[in-house]
């Protein structure tokens, strides 16, 4: 009740306490006039009480419109968050929901049912196709080419890989095939310059049947090359 009230009178409740509390100022300061100016002792004696009792009532004015502020400023708000929360909690109701669980597809196969083939393993596919040209790429470098075998040959067993690799400031050179996209595979490595001969030879059963990019990497004095001729080729399944 009282803080309705407070509430409904608050601006009322300012201009009474105010306005007392002017009136108190008014007898403070008259009290001290005749303090100062007294000659007798009884009038010295009451502007003392008046002094005093008007200072008191400063003070219990001056803690009423602080009262009165923070009643209306702290305390009300607060009560306020507090019974509408209160009246919320009551009529709040609580939802309780399952969530849902996936089930994984389950593929039955059958006796003699071929098996499925996956997003992954036809990526892995696409990355083992090479796609380079049927005549090969880099391969315009006299000086560092393959001539055999040729470009999109089929191999199998033992190569033998002829060519040439003599460069300006020559270091080395390396034959490397492609069996995943970038990933290449170094099969033979040599330091001295062949001029249209016998460039190495490697086993080509070791590798699975299918297509691949087969290249020749020379290399000069600061470990730089040019770009590499590289090649089509096809592995088989023979020995």
């Amino acid at each position: 009740m009282i803080m309705n009230f407070v509430e409904s009178y608050e601006n009322l409740l300012y201009g009474c306490l105010g306005l007392l509390a002017l009136w108190y100022l008014r007898a403070y300061l008259a009290a001290s006039y005749r303090l100062r100016i007294g000659a007798y002792i009884v009038e010295r004696e009451t502007a003392i009480r008046e002094k005093i009792l008007s200072l008191s009532m400063l003070i219990v004015l001056t803690g009423l419109l602080g009262l009165v502020y923070f009643s209306a400023r702290r305390v009300l708000p607060t009560l306020d968050m507090i019974l509408r929360g209160s009246g919320n909690s009551d009529s709040a109701t609580v939802m309780i929901t399952t969530v849902p669980s996936v089930t994984p597809d389950v593929v039955l196969l059958l006796p003699g049912q071929p098996t499925q083939t996956t997003v992954e393993e036809i990526d892995v596919r696409k990355q083992k196709n090479t796609q380079l040209p049927i005549g090969g790429v880099g391969c315009e470098n006299t000086n560092a080419v393959i001539n055999s075998p040729l470009s999109g040959a089929v191999l199998s067993g033992d190569v033998e890989v002829q060519g040439t690799a003599d460069i300006t400031d020559f270091a080395f050179y390396t034959l490397e095939i492609s069996t995943v996209g970038d990933n290449w595979l170094t099969v033979h490595t040599h330091d001295i310059p062949v001029s249209s001969g016998v460039l190495g030879n490697w086993n080509a059963s070791i590798h699975d049947p299918g297509e691949y990019a087969f290249r020749l990497v020379v290399y000069n004095a600061a470990g730089a090359y040019s770009q590499p001729c590289t090649i089509p080729i096809f592995i088989g399944s023979g020995p």
